[in-house]
């Protein structure tokens, strides 16, 4: 009689799995992409707080808050600089528009606009079906502009609020990484060998996508300080910092901002410089990041270079910023698996035997 109750006793169990993995997953998604981070980051990490660990006598408390503090400090306030300085902008640059459109209208505003580019403007202004009604077309831009704030706000207060779950999971796993691992260790059905593989090759990947990402970023920053320096170029210094920062996203890139500083200069007058600094943009910072990003994050990842170029570029496409780290994560992982699978689980050919002669 026990043993005919086991398969109804089975099949709710593996109900209620299902079931408690899809509340989990709906949970977690919310803020997902911030455990992913922090994890990225412990792991990476883990070594400089082993160290700390040690010579602070075990305190793993003290050494987890100090590496926390040194990546907000290092990471988050400059981006947090960077984000309101250009709020700030935009919002006086809103408020000069409003402005001028409320003063002088829309050719007053064209007035403002550089030299090269006026007669363009004023062109499709005047072949406008609607240009006459000044009035009407200034309240449709103000309307808009008053829907996008919200929206804006409302991004910024998400970004804010996924970055500060990540500073704080970022503490709990340094803190409590070991044990964590030790729980996904007992409840996973892998072997424990098979788990610690997985565990390093996700550490290995984590730390080697960083590296690559923050050294070709500096090494871009760096060229384009120089760019800029010659092309004299206002405030080199928090534009190389920008540049660094945007050269951590692939779609923007470094040398794509260094070269809308060359078109800014262009509209002020500034030709010869500009010419400059868009070649140098192109020659210079964008081929940085074509060798140097491949090369650093090929020596630490058994993929053809190639690979994870796209890598980079699907995950970020697929999954934002999160995606550079899990995009290439991703393929390693599955070459772990498939690694795993083929030494464990597939049975090896036997030998033929060799024939006496």
């Amino acid at each position: 009689m026990a043993t005919e109750g086991k398969g109804p006793a089975r099949t709710f169990l593996i109900v209620l799995l299902v079931a408690s993995l899809v509340l989990l997953v709906l949970i977690v998604q919310p803020f997902a992409s911030a455990l992913f981070l922090a994890a990225v980051l412990a792991v990476t990490f883990h070594p400089w707080h082993s160290w700390l660990v040690k010579k602070l006598r075990g305190r793993r408390t003290t050494a987890a808050t100090i590496i926390t503090l040194g990546l907000v400090l290092a990471l988050v306030l400059p981006i947090g600089s960077l984000v309101y300085v250009a709020a700030r902008e935009a919002a006086d640059t809103f408020d000069y528009i409003h402005q001028t459109l409320a003063e002088e209208g829309v050719e007053g505003l064209i007035r403002q606009i550089p030299a090269p580019f006026q007669g363009w403007v004023e062109t499709i202004w005047q072949q406008s079906p609607g240009h006459e009604r000044d009035a009407g077309f200034i309240y449709d831009l103000e309307r808009r502009a008053a829907v996008s704030i919200p929206r804006i706000v409302s991004n910024v207060g998400q970004v804010v609020g996924q970055t500060a779950l990540m500073v704080v999971a970022l503490f709990f796993f340094l803190m409590d990484g070991r044990r964590l691992i030790e729980w996904l260790d007992m409840i996973s059905p892998l072997q424990r060998r098979q788990m610690r593989e997985l565990f390093l090759e996700f550490r290995r990947v984590s730390a080697t996508v960083l590296l690559g990402s923050v050294v070709t970023a500096a090494a871009q920053a760096a060229t384009a300080y120089v760019g800029y320096l010659i092309a004299r170029a206002p405030n080199a210094v928090f534009l190389s910092l920008v540049t660094f920062f945007l050269g951590l996203v692939p779609i923007i890139g470094a040398g794509g901002f260094c070269f809308l500083v060359s078109v800014f200069l262009y509209l002020t007058g500034a030709h010869v410089p500009a010419i400059f600094l868009a070649a140098w943009s192109g020659l210079a910072v964008g081929m940085v990041d074509n060798v140097l990003k491949p090369m650093v994050i090929k020596g630490g990842m058994e993929m053809h270079g190639a690979v994870v170029f796209f890598a980079l570029i699907g995950g970020f496409m697929a999954f934002g910023l999160t995606g550079l780290v899990l995009g290439p994560l991703s393929v390693s992982l599955l070459l772990a698996v498939l690694r795993i699978y083929k030494r464990d689980f597939v049975e090896p050919e036997a030998p033929e035997p060799i024939l006496a002669e």
